[in-house]
């Protein structure tokens, strides 16, 4: 699953760059190709996002704390909801999706940030998991709540841009 967060931090970057440079040609083929194919990449962003933390949590066996809950929230409901839009051709899912991935983007980015600081003002359930073990470890940074972070970002970009593209009639 690491694999897939350094896919994720690419595809960042990319969306990013087409924000900040909105007039290249390459920013506008990215811009496309987001609006044309947004419901396909917000459901399949989504469905990773909730098929990885029911793996760590039911398969691999770490349970999740109050954060990852809260961050599940947000998740889980978009998986449905692209899926439904999906099947619908509803582009308006975008300003619905746009919701659940900033409010998960704040609780990501308090969890990242009190797991490496090893202090949170939210009390964790004092016989159940804490918000500051790193169950997940791997090449220095990659965490659960990176990879949840991770995910919100892609998906804040790529409903930015997707949003950018429609309003600037690119398809």
């Amino acid at each position: 699953m690491s694999m897939a967060v350094f896919a994720s931090i690419a595809a960042s970057l990319v969306l990013l760059y087409s924000l900040i440079v909105p007039e290249s040609s390459f920013s506008k083929s990215v811009q496309a190709f987001v609006g044309k194919y947004i419901l396909w990449i917000g459901f399949l962003v989504a469905l990773a996002a909730v098929a990885s933390s029911l793996i760590y949590s039911n398969v691999i066996g770490f349970p999740p704390c109050l954060l990852c809950w809260y961050t599940r929230i947000a998740f889980y409901p978009q998986a449905i909801l692209f899926g439904i839009a999906l099947w619908k051709k509803d582009f308006k899912i975008i300003d619905y999706s746009l919701g659940l991935t900033i409010f998960g983007l704040i609780i990501s980015t308090y969890h990242v940030i009190s797991e490496n600081i090893g202090y949170s003002v939210l009390p964790c359930e004092a016989s159940g998991p804490s918000c500051l073990i790193k169950y997940v470890y791997e090449y220095g940074f990659i965490t659960i709540p990176v990879m949840g972070l991770v995910s919100f970002i892609t998906l804040l970009l790529t409903l930015l841009i997707a949003k950018k593209s429609f309003k600037n009639n690119v398809l």
